[in-house]
């Protein structure tokens, strides 16, 4: 026998949680899937910027027993470039997606559950989508399509999105609240270092990797380089999307989200956020719109697309910023108000459009300063960087 739902949630990332902790209450009755049991282990380096913080706290409650780190000091380089930078406010704050995600999903009280159980197929039946599992059959009527960049919500809807690979490590050790982020060798992203309490995660991503050997080596030159060592806990490799100038909202009653729907930021890589912005609108506008799945359709392909502008102004940076790397690290050197324009898009407090105009501005400052900029003081001799070993990391 088939059970029927009226909303079926695949995957219980951010996403699937913010969805099915949104519908709570609606009368409408959820399933959702996950393809592992929980608490399960989620490749991600694990930053929320306030902001993120902020929404997930409005839909969750309190959820400062599970942020395990702040990055109240950040570390930029590139190369032998290193600059420094302290805030009141964290820059960043840190979470361990194991705890995190298993956290999200013990407060979901009105959902049938079916974690570590795998969606293998999504048929559409009139009205219904036959879903079928490693274990049984089920039909929904809406689906909300969490499972990510390699998941079968974004296949059954012909979306093929572009991917790049990321990887990462966790290694015990005592932490400090300060953040690294090094752009050194990479085309169009970094490396970085998030502290976690009693482990660090360390990692890397670039845009234009598509493929790669090797990828624990790499990952083990910079913890070298930085004097990151001890016991590894865990480490793996992870795909994600890459933006190509659309979003991916679905196809008829189905609904992507997050990763699903290649809502991860072109220039900083963030994804956390627009997992729980979309997982949170996707359940709205499900209840709002249950009777009129046409409606539904158009009001979230409107709300995905007003971040398609944004995204674009993100990949306009991101391929601007690393054209002229070794400029830009050199004025931020110097220009405090452009160093305050990269460290508000590392925190997500600015729109790229306001920074690209904020550092236009800065920079008309700086010819008459040339001799800065290029890295040399008055007298012409080139300033002399700490160095690596001096970092409180």
């Amino acid at each position: 026998m088939i059970s029927d739902f009226d909303v079926a949630i695949i995957g219980l990332g951010v996403a699937g949680c913010c969805a099915a902790k949104v519908l709570e209450g609606s009368g409408l009755k959820i399933i959702a899937f996950d393809s592992f049991a929980f608490p399960r282990k989620k490749l991600c380096g694990g930053g929320l910027t306030l902001k993120c913080y902020n929404l997930l706290s409005e839909i969750f409650g309190d959820i400062t027993p599970v942020v395990k780190g702040r990055a109240h000091r950040l570390y930029l380089v590139n190369g032998k470039n290193v600059i420094e930078t302290v805030s009141e406010n964290p820059f960043i704050l840190f979470v361990d997606r194991k705890s995190f995600d298993n956290f999200l999903y013990r407060t979901l009280s009105d959902t049938v559950i079916h974690d570590g159980e795998k969606v293998v197929a999504i048929v559409r039946e009139k009205e219904f989508y036959r879903i079928e599992t490693e274990k049984g059959f089920y039909r929904a009527r809406f689906i909300i399509g969490a499972d990510g960049i390699n998941g079968v919500t974004p296949r059954v809807c012909g979306v093929n999105l572009k991917k790049a690979l990321t990887y990462e490590m966790d290694i015990e050790s005592d932490t400090k609240e300060s953040a690294l982020v090094d752009f050194s060798d990479f085309k169009s992203g970094y490396y970085w270092i998030f502290p976690k309490g009693d482990f660090y995660t360390t990692g890397f991503g670039d845009f234009s990797l598509l493929k790669a050997r090797n990828l624990e080596d790499i990952n083990r030159k910079f913890n070298k380089k930085y004097g990151i060592k001890g016991k590894v806990i865990s480490r793996g490799g992870a795909f994600i999307p890459v933006f190509d100038g659309r979003l991916y909202s679905g196809e008829g009653g189905i609904l992507l989200t997050g990763d699903a729907a290649s809502m991860v930021d072109p220039f900083t890589g963030e994804g956390i956020y627009f997992a729980a912005v979309t997982g949170k609108r996707a359940a709205e506008l499900v209840v709002r719109y249950f009777n009129d799945k046409d409606k539904l359709g158009v009001e979230y392909r409107k709300f995905l697309d007003s971040f398609v502008i944004e995204f674009k102004w993100a990949l306009f940076l991101r391929r601007l910023f690393f054209k002229f790397k070794t400029s830009m690290f050199k004025v931020m050197e110097v220009s405090d108000e452009v160093l305050s324009v990269a460290t508000d898009i590392i925190s997500s407090d600015i729109r790229y459009n306001e920074a690209f105009k904020r550092f236009l501005k800065s920079s008309i400052k700086l010819p008459m300063r040339f001799v800065y900029v290029t890295g040399f003081d008055k007298k012409r001799k080139r300033k002399e960087s700490k160095g690596f070993s001096s970092l409180d990391i």
